[in-house]
């Protein structure tokens, strides 16, 4: 048998996925906001702008679902997944941990230092959920029957704006403040459908 991720749960987990990687994103461009102000010639770049092309890519697959869109996601999901793990190394050396002192691991207390090597591992692991959930997503008509109504195109205006205000130093606070509202109403949508979800199936 055959496991085939379908239209409500192909949604949620959709859903779900842009939640984190707006909260990922928000994480990445406060906590880099210090290298980057010291000079863009920095990989700290590269989480925050693959974050924010991620969440391009999960929101016009949520709202276009097509070949198309499905193939940027899973390109955009694949290159997260590698930033990701690639982010660990300079994160364990920001914390003492390095090719030549890997006793540093065993401490563990490198988990809870700064920068934590657990952000760039939640990008990845946010990749590999991205990519399950665009997976052939044009031949799942179910999922392209289902719509949230105005209140996820009002999420991913705001998202959008939060994205582009958060480039900016002077108006990094309003663009952040955008995001939490945007990952709030996407918090929303997901628990009323999951809640329905639930009322459905114990109905019948």
């Amino acid at each position: 048998m055959t496991f085939v991720l379908q239209g409500r749960a192909r949604r949620q987990l959709l859903l779900l996925t842009t939640l984190y990687f707006s909260i990922l994103f928000l994480e990445s461009e406060v906590g880099h906001m210090p290298l980057l102000a010291a000079g863009w010639q920095t990989l700290a770049l590269l989480p925050v702008v693959w974050l924010a092309v991620s969440l391009l890519a999960l929101m016009s697959v949520l709202l276009w679902p097509s070949a198309g869109t499905s193939r940027f996601l899973r390109l955009a999901m694949i290159v997260a997944a590698i930033v990701g793990v690639i982010g660990v190394f300079p994160h364990f050396a920001a914390n003492g941990v390095t090719w030549d002192k890997l006793g540093a691991l065993a401490s563990g207390s490198f988990f809870h230092g700064e920068p934590g090597p657990q952000w760039p591992l939640a990008i990845a692991i946010g990749g590999v959920l991205g990519f399950i959930g665009g997976y052939r997503v044009e031949n799942d008509a179910e999922f392209r029957r289902e719509h949230d109504g105005w209140v996820k195109w009002l999420a991913f205006v705001l998202l959008v704006c939060g994205i582009a205000l958060s480039d900016i130093l002077a108006t990094l606070g309003w663009g952040s403040m955008l995001v939490v509202v945007a990952a709030l109403l996407l918090l929303a949508i997901t628990l009323v459908d999951i809640t329905s979800a639930m009322t459905v199936r114990e109905g019948s």
